[in-house]
């Protein structure tokens, strides 16, 4: 992490797309937050990179009051944490954090697919098959950033095909600190062909309508990336804990 990333004017750059605009008809605040949070999940901002409200307020052309609004809300999530007299920072992913996120996860989502191996739809079906067919071409075209978007599309929609909103919520949230993990880290094409192949058991035991085989799915594809995660938290740890 080189000095510059800490100029308002380099973090302003890296944070705003260039085509990115404000829709003034909308909550400001609600944008700002889905902003920042996407950049600090992806790893565009890293742990202990300042975030420069002045500068973002006044290259968007607004107060600070929304940006402000959206720094509350990502440190409730732990994203950022804000430092009385100090400024407001991009908060580490911690190793506890880590861990206790995939434990939510697993616990959330092995559980909520029993529920939607009985009830999901041919519909459904159909909308896990596109994503599959999505995240093999992201794969072949080497695009991470979309590879991941697809993986957590697929569990999002077994999550909503088992009609449990609030469970899919909390797994978005709880999810956070592994995709931060995540990006930085998934880079081996064998291991997002092996992602591929193990969505692929789930969907099958979706299609048969078997509870118990796609829990067993699930659970077996939850834990082997459980297992590359820690490697990979373990062999960055210095950039994921920050300065």
């Amino acid at each position: 992490m080189t000095e510059d990333r800490n100029e308002p004017s380099v973090f302003v750059a890296r944070l705003l797309p260039a085509d990115f605009t404000l829709d003034r008809s909308k909550a400001l605040s609600v944008q700002l937050y889905q902003l920042l949070r996407d950049a600090i999940v992806t790893m565009t901002l890293q742990p202990d990179d300042v975030i420069f409200e002045r500068a973002l307020a006044d290259a968007l052309g607004i107060s600070r009051t929304p940006v402000r609004e959206a720094l509350l809300q990502l440190s409730r999530e732990e994203l950022v944490r804000i430092a009385a007299q100090s400024g407001t920072f991009v908060a580490p992913v911690k190793r506890e954090q880590f861990a206790e996120s995939a434990l939510i996860r697993k616990v959330l989502e092995t559980a909520s697919i029993r529920r939607a191996a009985e009830i999901i739809t041919a519909h459904e079906l159909e909308q896990l098959h596109d994503i599959q067919e999505a995240h093999r071409r992201a794969i072949e075209r080497n695009n991470t950033v979309a590879a991941i978007a697809c993986d957590n599309a697929f569990h999002a929609t077994v999550c909503a095909a088992a009609r449990l909103p609030r469970v899919q919520q909390l797994v978005e949230f709880a999810r956070a600190p592994i995709d931060r993990v995540r990006h930085v880290t998934v880079r081996d094409p064998v291991v997002a062909d092996l992602t591929l192949k193990q969505h692929q058991k789930v969907l099958e035991a979706l299609e048969q309508h078997d509870p118990d085989a796609a829990e067993r799915a699930l659970r077996e594809h939850l834990d082997d990336a459980y297992a590359r995660q820690q490697a990979a938290y373990d062999a960055n740890v210095e950039l994921f804990l920050g300065r």
